[in-house]
């Protein structure tokens, strides 16, 4: 190689160095801007995670998947028992989720009472898989600069986690349009719980579940140890199949081994999914989702039902 040529690749190499330092100083910048805004967007996902491991304080948490999200009205159960409550529902969350959160939320605060929406499919691998996306994107903002939560990541999702630390822009992913739109949102949310209006359902349920359901050990395991976790810290454990505008199934996988897991703990089941008092379209919102209307039924009618077993138990303790 000539002189020319060597003067030539190290202009090159003076360039794409020069790239590199840009770039690592524009990424920081943009990253520690999207932090600021991350720690101070109003409402969303994002706060709910927040609010559930930084300053958790009700007495009732209700987790699980939108369907929890749209289908726990906090309101009801604060009237029927008195007690606060705060709806910790995700979408497209499964038990993976719900464990990791469980896990950092009683590191603050011990409740009274825990409340897990399981969805039909929760402990299948397809659903699983989403939820691990999810739980990733969720996480990375929090794991680029807190160690506990780089722990985590770590172990989860370890390629991932290396790309967040690479670039922080893209840590925050998946947070950029809701932050960037935090301020132009019209959702309503009330400790959690997410309304939804009106009634997209026909007349006619929906097919559903009739594909092969392939297990997941690893949300076969996070359920055992949610469930595990709960009664250790002597917290009351309420699994609820909520209602379903589909048509009828007697069970499924995920089902079937929920029920066995939660009866060695002596934990109920609830089976709401075509409870014939609820089971109509005016309210669903769609076919999966409860409406406001339903909502505002169906929680009703939980609360008051764990108040019944309050009054019952404070009876034979008296």
């Amino acid at each position: 190689m000539n002189k020319k040529e060597l003067n030539h690749a190290g202009r090159l190499l003076k360039n794409l160095f020069i790239l590199i330092v840009l770039f690592f100083i524009v990424d920081r910048l943009l990253g520690l801007w999207l932090q600021h805004k991350f720690n101070n967007v109003p409402q969303g996902d994002i706060q709910t995670f927040a609010h559930s491991i930084t300053n958790p304080s009700e007495d009732i948490f209700i987790y699980g998947s939108s369907r929890a999200m749209h289908g726990y009205d906090c309101s009801a159960f604060t009237e029927a028992l008195g007690y606060s409550c705060f709806n910790n529902g995700k979408e497209n969350s499964t038990i993976l989720y719900h464990n990791l959160v469980l896990d950092e939320m009683l590191k603050k605060h011990i409740p009274k009472i825990i409340i897990l929406d399981f969805a039909p499919k929760e402990l299948s691998w397809g659903e699983s898989e989403n939820s691990k996306t999810v739980l990733a994107n969720t996480i990375l903002p929090y794991a680029i600069h807190d160690t506990v939560f780089a722990k985590i990541a770590k172990q989860q999702f370890p390629h991932e986690y290396m790309k967040a630390k690479l670039s922080w822009l893209y840590a925050y992913k998946s947070s950029i349009m809701p932050l960037l739109n935090s301020n132009n949102t019209s959702e309503i949310v009330i400790n959690g719980y997410r309304p939804l209006e009106g009634s997209k359902v026909k007349p006619v349920p929906l097919n559903y579940g009739d594909e092969e359901e392939l297990p997941d050990s690893s949300a076969e395991r996070s359920f055992d140890a949610f469930v595990q976790t709960v009664v250790k810290h002597h917290i009351r454990l309420y699994v609820i199949q909520s209602p379903i505008f589909v048509k009828y199934y007697a069970s499924s996988p995920s089902l079937n081994y929920a029920k066995k897991t939660l009866a060695k703990y002596n934990v109920p089941f609830w089976n709401y999914a075509f409870d014939t008092a609820l089971y109509k379209p005016e309210y669903f919102y769609d076919y999966i989702h409860l409406n406001k209307t339903g909502a505002a039924l169906f929680s009703k009618e939980i609360a008051e039902r764990i108040k019944k077993e309050n009054d019952s138990l404070n009876t034979r303790l008296h």
